[in-house]
């Protein structure tokens, strides 16, 4: 277990320290959700937010979440690092690779859980 915790630290560290684009799959439906980390927090910080609440925040993940339970966001949202930046990057750089996102992945509403 000393290893395994060792990696566990140095994987936390690194996403703390980072700015970033992540995606959510719904497994049971292949809706997707485009998400971003800036400001102050980092990417691990954002992603806890999600561990803690199974949405976030998010609009439609709430909406979800209210009906289905905390327990459908752990069986079936997977999450992806898509792209991850240095912390000083301006957050404006993130909010537009955000955009780049959505459009790709076509994650919004009705298609995806993305209202933006």
């Amino acid at each position: 277990y000393p290893l395994r915790r060792q990696r566990q630290m140095c994987i936390r560290d690194s996403l703390e320290s980072v700015k970033g684009i992540y995606l959510i799959v719904d497994k049971s439906n292949g809706k997707k959700y485009i998400g971003s980390a800036y400001g102050t927090w980092g990417i691990w910080a954002r992603w806890q937010c999600y561990v803690r609440t199974g949405h976030g925040w998010n609009d439609e993940l709430t909406k979800l979440i209210d009906e289905e339970g905390l327990d459908y966001a752990r069986r079936n949202f997977r999450v992806s690092l898509l792209e991850y930046r240095p912390a000083r990057t301006d957050d404006h750089v993130i909010i537009a690779r955000e955009s780049f996102w959505k459009e790709a992945v076509l994650s919004r509403v009705p298609l995806g859980y993305n209202k933006n």
